[in-house]
C-alpha cells in the first residue's frame, strides 16, 4: 500500500505524498484501503464538515456527533464515489442530509455569530446575565430571538453560505469548492444573508452593523 508508516514523498514518477495530493485523490487512495490517506482527508476536511452541519444545529456536542456520523456515512459509501468527480461537494452532501435529517428530528435550528464590524451579536453575547443594565438585556433577548427567527428563513444554501464565510472565515472560493457552487454565487448569498439581518436588527440600538468586511 502506498501510504504506510513511514511514507515520505515519492521521488519523481512515483505517486506524490498524502499531504500534496487531492482531495479526489486521496479519495481514490481510500477507495483502495490506504489508512494514511483516510487520515489526512479526515484532518482536511473537518472544519468544512463541521461548520455545514453547524448551520443546522445549537448544541456543539450534537455538531460533533453530526460530523463524525458523516464521516462514517461517506467512509461506508467511499466505493460509490466517482474520483472523476469533485470530492468537496460529495462529502458535503453527505453532511448535509445528516443534518437535516437530525434537525428535523429535533425541530431545532441554530444561532450563528454575526461577526460583521460593529455588530456584537452572537451565541456567546446575546441574552445572557452580564449586562447590568436590565432594559439592555431585555433588548439583546429580543435580538437573539430576531436573529434566530431571520435564519429560520434563509434558504438552506444561503444559511450555510453564510456560515463558511461570516462564521467560519472562509473566502467565497473555499466555500463555493465544499458547496459545489461558484464562488459568485457564494458572495450573493452572504450578501443576501447580510442584508437581511442588517434590516431584521436595524431597529436595535447598537446592534445595526456597518457594512462587513470586504468578499474574498
Amino acid at each position: 500500500m502506498a501510504g504506510g508508516p513511514g511514507h515520505r514523498p515519492a521521488e519523481a514518477g512515483g505517486e506524490e505524498s498524502p499531504e500534496s495530493a487531492t482531495d479526489e485523490a486521496l479519495a481514490r487512495r481510500v477507495q483502495a484501503g490506504d489508512r494514511i490517506a483516510l487520515e489526512v482527508l479526515v484532518r482536511r476536511t473537518l472544519r468544512p464538515v463541521h461548520a455545514v452541519v453547524a448551520s443546522f444545529m445549537d448544541d456543539p456536542d450534537e455538531v460533533e456527533d453530526a460530523a463524525q456520523e458523516s464521516f462514517l456515512r461517506a467512509l461506508r459509501a467511499i466505493d460509490s464515489y466517482d474520483p472523476a468527480r469533485p470530492f468537496a461537494p460529495w462529502l458535503y452532501q453527505i453532511a448535509r442530509n445528516v443534518a437535516r435529517n437530525r434537525q428535523a428530528a429535533r425541530g431545532r435550528w441554530k444561532l450563528v455569530p454575526l461577526p460583521e464590524e460593529g455588530m456584537s451579536v452572537g451565541i456567546e453575547s446575546v441574552g445572557h446575565d452580564s449586562d447590568p443594565d436590565p432594559e439592555r438585556a431585555m433588548e439583546l433577548t429580543e435580538v437573539r430571538e430576531r436573529i434566530r427567527a431571520e435564519l429560520h428563513r434563509l434558504p438552506e444554501q444561503r444559511r450555510t453560505a453564510f456560515s463558511l464565510v461570516d462564521v467560519e472565515g472562509m473566502t467565497a472560493a473555499e466555500a463555493g469548492r465544499i458547496m459545489g457552487i461558484t464562488p459568485g454565487t457564494i458572495r450573493s448569498h452572504v450578501h443576501h444573508a447580510r442584508r437581511v439581518l442588517r434590516e431584521a436588527l436595524k431597529e436595535f440600538r447598537g446592534v445595526s452593523p456597518e457594512r462587513g468586511r470586504p468578499d474574498e
